[in-house]
C-alpha cells in the first residue's frame, strides 16, 4: 500500500501538472493558517466553565463576608459578648433556579410531562427568566469574642448563630479572644 502511494506521489512530482498542484495546495494551506489568526477566538466549554466557577467563588465569598458583618453587628449587641469576629464557611455555590413552563399529556393512562425554560426578551436580547437565586449553605461558623470565656455567653452566641443560620451546634465554634 505504501509503495503504491509513494509511486503515485513520485509520478505527480515528475509531471508538470503534479508540481503545480503541489505548489497550489501548499499556498492554499499557508493561506488558511494565516487566516486562522484573524478569526475570533471561540470560547470553549472549559473556558466558560472556568469563568463561571471563578464568578461563583467570588459571589460565595461576597455572600460570606456580608453574612459575617451582619453576624458581628448582632452578636456584639448580646450581653457579655464584647467585641467579636466571625468567620463563615459555605458548602457549594449559589444556585439559580429558572422559571419553567410544564405541559402535561395523558396518553393511554400514561402521564407525559415536558418542561421548557421560560425565555424573556429585553434590550440585551433573549435570556431565561430567573425564578429564584438560592444562597449557598453555610457549613461552619467560628466566633472569637472577648466574653467567650463565660459558658453562658458561649451558649447565647451558639443559640443565636443556630437560630439565624439554621446549622447544628456541632458546626459552631465559640472561643475567647486574646
Amino acid at each position: 500500500m505504501w509503495d503504491k502511494l509513494r509511486k503515485g506521489l513520485l509520478s505527480l512530482k515528475q509531471g508538470e501538472n503534479g508540481v503545480r498542484l503541489i505548489v497550489i495546495l501548499g499556498i492554499v494551506g499557508l493561506g488558511l493558517i494565516l487566516l486562522s489568526n484573524f478569526l475570533p477566538e471561540r470560547k470553549t466549554a472549559v473556558q466558560t466553565a472556568e469563568k463561571a466557577t471563578a464568578a461563583d467563588t467570588d459571589s460565595v465569598q461576597a455572600y460570606c463576608r456580608q453574612m459575617e458583618s451582619q453576624m458581628v453587628a448582632i452578636l456584639e449587641r448580646i450581653e457579655g459578648v464584647g467585641s467579636c469576629q466571625v468567620m463563615l464557611t459555605a458548602a457549594g455555590t449559589s444556585e439559580t433556579v429558572y422559571a419553567t413552563d410544564a405541559e402535561t399529556d395523558w396518553a393511554e393512562s400514561r402521564k407525559q410531562e415536558q418542561k421548557k425554560c421560560v425565555i424573556v426578551s429585553d434590550s440585551e436580547g433573549e435570556k431565561p427568566l430567573v425564578q429564584q437565586v438560592v444562597s449557598p449553605k453555610i457549613s461552619g461558623v467560628i466566633v472569637v469574642c472577648d466574653g467567650a470565656s463565660s459558658s453562658i455567653v458561649q451558649e447565647r452566641i451558639s443559640n443565636a448563630v443556630q437560630a439565624v443560620l439554621e446549622i447544628p451546634a456541632n458546626r459552631i465554634c465559640v472561643v475567647p479572644g486574646k
